[in-house]
């Protein structure tokens, strides 16, 4: 079995090999837009603040799904938020199968946590209007 060198640590990794076992790092033959997965950051950024019209999707080649989310603004924006964190933390595949090419967990989990904030202030917002409602009829 032939092996090569990779470029970022040096490890032997197999030749048909397109990811470093090692460091984990994407070896590229060519440096087309096609042969590369989607960038991180970008994703994540689409996911947050265009989320609801699916361009994240369309951004990673899942056309289907960005078309449908596109239709049911993100299903309600619940979509939305399960797609938000599964790009948050990785799981998420474009539409070849691929992961990010440069997936930083400690962005990942860091912009996470800061997601939940506006998340937690509007369930105390509806519940504080619920109980605006509820208190005066049991009174």
């Amino acid at each position: 079995m032939a092996t090569q060198k990779c470029p970022h640590c040096g490890a032997e990794i197999p030749a048909d090999a397109t990811r470093c076992y090692v460091c984990q790092e994407w070896i590229t033959q060519n440096n087309t837009n096609e042969n590369t997965p989607p960038e991180f950051l970008a994703t994540l950024l689409f996911a947050w603040f265009l989320g609801c019209f699916g361009i994240h999707r369309f951004y990673t080649g899942n056309y289907a799904t960005g078309i449908a989310q596109l239709l049911t603004l993100g299903g309600c924006g619940i979509w939305t938020y399960i797609d938000f964190v599964m790009i948050c933390f990785n799981k998420f595949k474009d539409a070849q199968g691929r992961f990010f090419s440069d997936y930083n967990p400690n962005v990942g989990i860091t912009i996470f946590v800061i997601s939940l904030i506006p998340l937690g202030l509007l369930l105390i917002l509806l519940f504080g209007i619920y109980m605006a409602v509820l208190i005066p009829r049991l009174v």
